[in-house]
């Protein structure tokens, strides 16, 4: 973790994505919405973070268990002059917030599966009034018959790759309405991979440990082969969904 986390603190981004898909999910997420108080989970370095407090004019709580990754946002957040919108604090995804802790959106770019989706669902719900709302981007199968190694491949890496309806119905089944849904495009995928690939090679030969660069490098090398071979049958989506009831 210590080494990803070095990766990392050099890159812009942290997962696929660009500021018009975040800003084409968020106009999904505000229509017919007043969004006054916004939390993001998995900020990292905040680049979603400074989008959304844009876009929203809001208060968003940008929280990440990350002190490196939190230190960069505050620095981010300084330099934009947004101090008085966004608020940083470290913490788990998961922990516990006071009774009564409510908010009109809630974003998770990229991030949700290091609690699992199905839970992340489950503990974010109470911090939704009925008709708050979510966005959320999870990887999803898109080819109705993926290949066996990139079956096999997400599978190892601890990824649980659900079907689009599947992801729908799981929603709805934590007591969601999905308002909309969007798969990322191919440029979102080369934001995140063309950095990566530049930054590796550099980062493996400075690093402290080489053999644990090793390995890290060996790991998105193959991930980056994955998607060059089979990227038309897996993707990131946006879900943006609201509280039911």
């Amino acid at each position: 973790m210590e080494a990803m986390i070095d990766l990392f603190l050099g890159l812009e981004r942290m997962s696929p994505g660009s500021q018009e898909t975040t800003a084409g999910a968020f106009q999904i997420a505000a229509q017919d919405r007043d969004i006054r108080k916004v939390v993001e989970f998995g900020c990292g370095s905040g680049i979603s973070t400074i989008a959304l407090a844009r876009l929203s004019g809001a208060s968003v709580i940008a929280v990440d268990n990350s002190a490196p990754f939190l230190s960069q946002l505050k620095q981010k957040v300084e330099r934009t002059g947004l101090q008085q919108q966004i608020k940083v604090q470290e913490q788990s995804m998961d922990a516990a917030w006071p009774e009564e802790t409510q908010f009109d959106l809630i974003w998770s770019e990229g991030s949700a599966y290091a609690i699992g989706l199905e839970n992340a669902l489950k503990r974010w719900r109470a911090l939704l009034p009925p008709g708050g709302r979510i966005v959320l981007s999870d990887l999803i199968w898109i080819d109705p018959q993926p290949d066996a190694e990139v079956q096999d491949f997400w599978k190892n890496q601890g990824e649980t790759l659900r079907y689009r309806d599947d992801t729908r119905k799981l929603f709805v089944s934590q007591g969601y309405q999905v308002i909309d849904d969007f798969v990322f495009s191919d440029q979102d995928w080369r934001n995140y991979y063309q950095p990566l690939k530049t930054h590796l090679p550099r980062w493996k030969s400075m690093y402290s440990d080489a053999e644990t660069a090793g390995i890290v490098d060996q790991m998105f090398q193959e991930e980056m082969r994955m998607y060059d071979q089979f990227g038309s049958q897996y993707g990131y989506a946006f879900f943006i969904a609201e509280r039911a009831g």
